[in-house]
Parts: C-alpha cells; structure tokens; sequence
C-alpha cells in the first residue's frame, strides 16, 4: 500500500534547499553588517559625530557678516534702465574710484577684497542691488497671463517701471557698516546718475534724429502735394477768366467725395484750392520750424553730452552737472530755454529722488546656516567613518585567516 505522505520530487526539493540557504546566507549577512557597525561604533561616532561638532562650535563662534540695506524710491527704471544702471555701476572706472574713497577712509582691507574679485556676480557679495520688480520672473509668471512670444506684450512689460531700488552693503565688521555706507551711498547718489544721464542723452539724441529724418522723408510727397494743388488752382482762374459774368453763376464743377459725385460753383472750387494750398504751406513751414528746433536740440545735447564725456571720473557728479546746466540756460538760444529748463527741473528731480527712504536703517546679522552646514558636514562624515569600519574590519579578517594558514 502506497504511503499517505506525499513525495516531493528530488529536483523540487533541491530548488527549495538552494532558496532556504540563500535566504539564511542573506540573514546572516546583514546580521554580520549590523555587528561590525557595533563593533565599531565608538569609532564611528568619534569620527563623525565630535568633527561635526567642532565644526558647528567653530562656525557658531566665526564671526559672521553684516548688512544693511538702502531703499531709494521715486527712480521708476524699466528693465533697459536698470541693466544700465548695473552696467555702470559693476564696471572698471566705478569700481577703480570706489576702491580709491574706500581706502581713503581706511578700509583697506575691503577695497581690496573688492578690487582682488571684480565681476559683478562676485560682487554682488560685498555690493548687492535689487529692484522691487524683478522682470525676468515677471516675464515668465504666470500670473501675467501671456507668453513671452507675444511681441506686443512683451513690449509692455519691458517698459514697466520699478518705483522701488535695494542697495545691501555686506561687510564683516559691524562698526565698518556706516564708513563703507558713506563711501557707496556717495558713489550711487552722486556719480552713477552721471551715467544714467548721459543714456538719457543719447536717447533723446536717437529720437530727434529719427523725427528729423521722418521730416525730411515727407517734404517732398509736401511740395509734390503743394505742386499739384496750385496747378490746380491756377487752371481753375483760367476757366473763371475764360467765362462771361453772365454764365459765372451757372458753371459747376465735379469733384469725388469717396463713391459718389458732387457739384461746386467754380468761386467755391477756387476758394477750396487757395485754402489747402495755405495749409500745406503752413504745413511745410511748420515742418521747417521743427526740423530747426530739432537740429538746436542735437546741438546742445551733444554740448552736454561732451561736458559729460570731458569730465567723467569718479569725482564729477550730479551736482556739478546741474550747476553746468544752469550756466549753459543763461546763454542759450530763446527757443531753447523752454527746453533746458523743463531739462533741470528734472535733474532736480533726480537729485532729489537719489535719498533713500530712510537715512539709517538697521544693520542685521548674514544668517550663517550653522545647523544646515553642520548637518551635512555629519552626514558625510559618517559616511566616511562607516566605511572606513567595514574596511578595517575586513583588514583584520585577512589578517586573522593569513595567521592561521602559518600556523
């Protein structure tokens, strides 16, 4: 009778005897993981828990940065404004004079950390700027509503104004704080609206040239205009010559207003050409007035544009330059003293618009970040010393099975 119990193939039972020791195998591998771990714990912990502390104790005690942060209102830069206002204020000659009234006030050491980096990124780590507005994240918001493909609107959104600028001063000495304020207030209130003013003036210079060429362009299609009407109105007269008082009054003549035919007298007809020959006449003279006007303006930019260019340096600065404005007012032309001095009211303005908000603002420490830097100095310090575990612990066992095959 064959047996109640069921046989298990041999080629069944060897597969399972395979994964039966393997499992155990992995078992005891881990468990031998987690024994050298504890068997080398203290140097684990020596060598990753007392160097992060020491770093932390270090970085806690390393005396840290300070800030403090101007805000200017009332300048209203669109985007092209302040990447020129940043152009000029990161380039060689500002940087070369603020290093120059940095060391004359005895900051040695921070003219030259400024003058060792150059750059305005690096720079951006001693001098940083930032307009309530930044215009590469609105262009890409999409609260805006737009693409950025959209010509137009993205038009629009260059020309936005930011009515807020941040100047941070970062140093490392809190008492240096005021005296490197001094120096890079002086440099930003006075000199750099120098530079903007003369971007100012080379803009205008661009536009008037632009209007005198649209001038020019048009004169002619004018005169041809102007030609073609007194031609016109000279052949009119002569068949008003040519007619009988009698017959005056019955002579019509058509004219198209769009579509359709109407009729005139012919004294009605000669009346309208005399009066569009005025107006293109006074069109064409009133042209001319402009293009002189234009040609005026170009001149005493390029007047100012020179005094600009003549004197630039990190010591001329926006006061100078208003009071050049005034002097050059007392001898320019009558046409011209509308415009120059509509022109120094908005210098004022400038000036005026260069005070911060707040004359002394709080000086705050730089957060450090000790526990962040900390954490990631343990992290990859135990990383280290377990591995270094595992290493020494498989050193010994090469050694122990060397010894014992002497023996």
């Amino acid at each position: 009778m064959r047996s109640a119990q069921t046989t298990v193939p041999s080629s069944q039972a060897a597969v399972m005897n395979v994964q039966e020791k393997s499992y155990f195998e992995n078992e005891i591998n881990l468990m031998d993981y987690f024994r050298v771990l504890w068997k080398w714990k203290n140097f684990i912990l020596l060598g990753s828990v007392l160097p992060a502390l020491i770093v932390g104790l270090i970085l806690r005690s390393w005396s840290g940065k300070y800030r403090q942060t101007y805000v200017y209102g009332n300048l209203n830069m669109n985007d092209k404004d302040y990447e020129v206002f940043l152009n000029r204020f990161y380039c060689a000659d500002n940087i070369d004079g603020l290093v120059t009234k940095l060391k004359e006030n005895g900051q040695n050491e921070y003219a030259e950390q400024i003058e060792k980096v150059r750059g305005r990124k690096v720079l951006k780590g001693f001098i940083a700027f930032e307009v309530s507005q930044p215009y590469a994240e609105l262009i890409r918001s999409k609260k805006v509503g737009i693409t950025v493909t959209d010509p137009a609107k993205l038009g629009e959104i260059v020309q936005l104004k930011a009515p807020l600028l941040s100047m941070t001063i970062i140093a490392r000495a809190k008492q240096d704080i005021p005296i490197i304020a001094s120096v890079v207030r002086d440099n930003l209130e006075n000199l750099i609206p120098v530079y903007l003013v003369e971007e100012e003036l080379n803009a205008a210079a661009t536009e008037w040239r632009a209007s005198m060429a649209g001038i020019e362009e048009n004169r002619f299609d004018l005169e041809l205009v102007l030609k073609m009407n007194r031609s016109t109105l000279a052949k009119l007269k002569d068949i008003k010559a040519g007619s009988s008082d009698k017959n005056e009054s019955t002579i019509t003549l058509q004219f198209d207003v769009g579509s359709t035919g109407e009729y005139l007298p012919l004294g009605y007809q000669i009346q309208a050409a005399e009066s569009k020959i005025v107006q293109l006449e006074e069109r064409i003279r009133a042209d001319e007035e402009k293009y002189n006007y234009y040609k005026d303006l170009l001149t005493l930019n390029g007047k100012l544009s020179a005094e600009l260019r003549n004197r630039a340096s990190p010591h001329y600065t926006i006061q100078q330059f208003h009071s050049f404005l005034a002097d050059v007012s007392g001898s320019c032309k009558k046409e011209l003293k509308g415009y120059l001095n509509s022109y120094i009211k908005k210098i004022e303005n400038k000036i005026s618009a260069s005070a911060p908000v707040t004359e002394n603002p709080e000086v705050y420490v730089v957060p450090k970040g000790t526990a962040k830097k900390t954490a990631i100095v343990l992290a990859i310090l135990f990383m280290i010393s377990t591995f270094a575990a595992f290493l020494f612990e498989g050193s010994q066992k090469s050694y122990v099975r060397a010894s014992s095959k002497l023996c």
